[in-house]
């Protein structure tokens, strides 16, 4: 029987209960759940067995009276509770354990953010504020202040679009047009114009222009010819926000490519590729100003979609041009078409811009524009292009239009909308010694019907001075049409 010292835990019985030791009887395994007394009556006391029974020293009933803690009968208060069972040493061991494992996991952890650091101050720095951390303990954003690198070349050294920007938009310029304020009155719906007799200038339009070449402190800025041909004075701003001056050199509306210049040296002179180079489907860059001053120098992409698309120019020549899907707007005209290796493939010169159509720009080949615009800066004019040399209004302006085309069609000469009437002829030209009045009309050349004016300067564009063409002209003559061949040799326009 074990024993359980009662002197260590200072239990007193009171004065009711007898001093002593109380001793603790173990549960019996086989009792019965309601135990019984020694006698035919139930034991007043009687508990499940598995609990086990105090007893004062030398004080146990004989009658198989057992005191549970419940038991207040003999003694007037519960008898002292059973005691605890000591803790066993596998417990501490357990907490030695689990320190352990603490201590490693931080030894761990600190280890892992000390590499976490070192590759952070070696690689890209991050600043984060107290304001922004706090932020982002509570779910919000943080923005980082380290710099990604836009790639300026891929992974086979050629240039991306950033790569290209950055090679070509220093050689990208804004074209101010100035011109005179004229003043207007009203008498009765005839207007008059009249200069005010002051040197005011008025901003009348914007576009693009690219920096081609420099010769002697002069530099030369390609442009096209509808930003130019009406201005009177000129302004230059390059990429850096400097302004210049400039003056104009030339323009051709057939080829629609204009030339200014300015006095200054050391700018980014633009490359020109070989336009006879140019693939559909190769990707292309433009760089202008769309809207003016307020998007100088905007970069925009596409490709290449199409080559020698015929675009008719302000005079009614067919320009065989690039067309490409990268967008272009009002004061785009003048800028440069790149292509990947940032150089220039086209002059912007005009859009198609309607509900029916988008994604359409044209660009004046580089081979074309070049040759243009060197032929301007050295003659003031582009040399070896052919002409006529006369002056001509078109048959549909004539008041008796319709029974001219009629009795033309009568002779063979179907929809013949094209057909010139002479104004007046040069004493340089070939027809000066030929039998051609003032009136007579131009329904041919080299045979072909003139359905519209183009039918005559696509032939003349592909012609050089000295060749010859058979024209076939018209004359009313007592109210008879009178058709008739006659040879023209080309003499040369010099604007």
């Amino acid at each position: 029987m074990d024993e359980y010292n009662n002197n260590q835990n200072n239990v007193s019985g009171g004065n009711d209960m007898p001093n002593g030791e109380y001793h603790f009887v173990p549960p019996r395994q086989n009792q019965p759940q309601n135990n019984t007394n020694q006698g035919s009556q139930p034991n007043q006391y009687s508990q499940p067995v598995n609990q086990g029974r105090y007893y004062q020293n030398n004080t146990r009933p004989n009658n198989g009276t057992y005191y549970t803690p419940n038991n207040a009968n003999m003694y007037g208060r519960p008898v002292a509770p059973a005691p605890k069972p000591p803790k066993k040493k596998n417990k501490a061991l357990k907490v030695v354990i689990i320190v352990a494992i603490v201590v490693v996991a931080v030894s761990i952890f600190g280890i892992a953010a000390a590499m976490v650091g070192n590759n952070s101050s070696s690689g890209s720095s991050e600043s984060t504020t107290q304001s922004d951390s706090a932020d982002s303990t509570k779910g919000g954003a943080k923005i980082n202040d380290s710099k990604g690198d836009v790639a300026t070349k891929d992974s086979n050294g050629n240039l991306t679009v950033a790569g290209v920007a950055e090679k070509t938009i220093d050689s990208c310029v804004l074209i101010s047009v100035y011109s005179e304020q004229n003043s207007y009155y009203d008498f009765y719906n005839f207007g008059q114009s009249q200069n005010s007799g002051s040197d005011e200038q008025t901003l009348s339009g914007e576009g693009s222009g690219v920096i081609m070449s420099e010769n002697g402190g002069t530099t030369y800025i390609m442009t096209a010819a509808h930003v130019i041909s009406d201005g009177s004075t000129f302004k230059v701003t390059t990429n850096d926000g400097k302004t210049y001056d400039a003056t104009i050199v030339g323009y051709d509306s057939q080829t629609d490519i204009g030339v200014l210049s300015i006095k200054a040296s050391g700018l980014q002179v633009a490359e020109f590729a070989n336009s006879d180079d140019i693939v559909v489907g190769e990707q292309a860059v433009v760089i202008g100003c769309p809207g003016g001053s307020k998007f100088m120098n905007s970069v925009t992409t596409g490709i290449v979609s199409a080559l020698d698309r015929p675009v008719s120019s302000s005079i009614g020549y067919d320009n065989e041009c690039i067309q490409t899907d990268a967008a272009i707007n009002p004061g785009n005209s003048g800028g440069a078409l790149f292509n990947m290796s940032g150089q220039v493939i086209g002059i912007n010169s005009s859009k198609i811009a309607s509900t029916d159509y988008e994604g359409m720009g044209f660009a004046v080949p580089s081979n074309t524009a070049v040759k243009t615009a060197n032929s301007l800066i050295k003659n003031g004019y582009v040399a070896g292009r052919a002409k006529l040399g006369i002056t001509y209004n078109t048959i549909t302006n004539a008041s008796n239009a319709s029974a001219i085309l009629a009795a033309l069609e009568q002779k063979g000469y179907k929809d013949a909308e094209g057909t010139m009437i002479i104004g007046e002829v040069d004493s340089e030209s070939d027809l000066a010694n030929k039998d051609v009045r003032q009136y007579d009309m131009i329904v041919a050349i080299n045979g072909n019907t003139m359905t519209s004016t183009d039918v005559l300067t696509n032939i003349l564009s592909k012609s050089s001075p000295g060749d010859t063409v058979t024209l076939t002209i018209a004359r009313i003559e007592n109210n008879n049409l009178k058709i008739f061949d006659v040879k023209c040799k080309l003499i040369e326009s010099k604007g």
